[in-house]
């Protein structure tokens, strides 16, 4: 997955600068990818439980001892994100929609933000710019599966969060592209393009 990842990124960002780690930042890429991991095994451990109605008690109570252990672990990684987050960039909690598990992930994933010549290059790298697809006449433009697939999921959960909280006034411009015609997909994509311009432009004005 990881050298899938990095072609991705290749192929929507060809003259990309090299991404130089540095200790935090190896640190936030091992606490933010490990914690997406323990969220999977969490929701299958819970999963497995639920399923589990008749099943002998000490499978169960092996299970249920698992799953509060995965549960733990998340809360101690969630917590050392905050604190990941605080000493590095603590001005990325001021965006709306970004929380210390998605500030996290965010610069895990970006690294030096000064690499990317234009926030349109940093939409590219996430994923969330929009590219043109043509058949013959007809041109359209279309969701680009390419740039950083964890980034563009941090993006993703953030909107749904603005959407839900309709915060920085997100649920008006969600309806607006809704009545353009688009799709509620595609309207989502509008709103992660406009988050992740966004984003680069506020961390390099911080």
């Amino acid at each position: 997955m990881d050298a899938e990842n990095a072609a991705r990124v290749l192929l929507a960002n060809p003259e990309l600068a090299a991404f130089v780690s540095n200790p935090v930042h190896l640190e936030l890429q091992a606490l933010s990818r490990n914690r997406a991991r323990l969220r999977r095994q969490l929701k299958a451990s819970r999963m497995a439980l639920r399923d589990l109605a008749g099943s002998l008690s000490v499978v169960r109570e092996a299970l249920e001892a698992a799953t509060m252990a995965l549960h733990k672990a998340v809360g101690a990684l969630d917590r050392q994100a905050k604190a990941l987050v605080l000493q590095s960039r603590p001005d990325l909690l001021n965006m709306d929609g970004i929380g210390p598990v998605l500030a996290a992930c965010i610069l895990a994933e970006t690294g030096d933000i000064r690499r990317f010549n234009n926030v349109h290059h940093y939409a590219s790298y996430a994923g969330a710019a929009p590219v043109e697809r043509a058949s013959g006449r007809v041109k359209r433009w279309c969701v680009n599966p390419r740039g950083n697939r964890r980034l563009n999921h941090a993006l993703h959960m953030a909107v749904l969060t603005r959407l839900r909280l309709d915060q920085k006034g997100s649920r008006d411009f969600f309806e607006k592209k809704l009545r353009e015609g688009k799709s509620k997909r595609e309207a989502i994509r509008c709103l992660k393009t406009y988050l992740a311009r966004e984003g680069i432009t506020f961390c390099v004005g911080g």
